[in-house]
């Protein structure tokens, strides 16, 4: 297995930080936002982007899975409840959006909980994969049908701590 490199450390951060400036823009205000971090490939892309809105972007968790290996089961699992969303503004935070499986799954959810708000980003989208109509508001980088690792992507657990993002060739 060869992992070929596709973004370097420095253009994540400059995606990210201007995700963070887009993201600011559509909230506006001083009013909590719930930055609901999907675990846990999203943990080294939420704790990027939060480093870079303002205190007012809460940070919260939730583990949910739908992989096995390098493809979709299309089942979500949860692991967790959501938050209480009630009247609430929340930010939905991915490592990736790939079938649109699990995102659309999630914001469905946090509406039907009652939040006010619900929103989406992902630090990669990628292109033509998916299975259910969904897009995020949303996205840091861009890529085409490649099997993802680094920046908190996975193979089977491994590879999530390398400081870029590369592909499984």
């Amino acid at each position: 297995m060869t992992i070929c490199q596709l973004y370097t450390p420095r253009q994540i951060q400059e995606a990210v930080q201007k995700t963070a400036r887009s993201i600011e823009a559509a909230f506006g205000g001083t009013e909590p936002v719930i930055s609901l971090c999907l675990l846990n490939g999203a943990i080294w892309f939420t704790a990027d982007l939060l480093r870079c809105l303002p205190p007012h972007f809460e940070l919260q968790t939730l583990r949910v899975s739908s992989y096995e290996g390098t493809d979709s089961t299309g089942k979500l699992h949860w692991h967790g409840a959501l938050p209480e969303c009630a009247g609430k503004r929340v930010l939905v935070i991915d490592d990736v959006l790939d079938t649109g499986c699990t995102m659309k799954e999630v914001c469905e959810q946090l509406l039907a909980k009652g939040a006010a708000k619900v929103a989406s980003v992902v630090a990669v989208n990628k292109i033509g994969r998916r299975r259910v109509e969904y897009e995020a508001d949303f996205a840091a980088l861009e890529c085409e049908d490649l099997f993802l690792v680094g920046y908190g992507l996975d193979y089977n657990g491994k590879y999530r701590n390398l400081p870029f993002i590369g592909y499984i060739e």
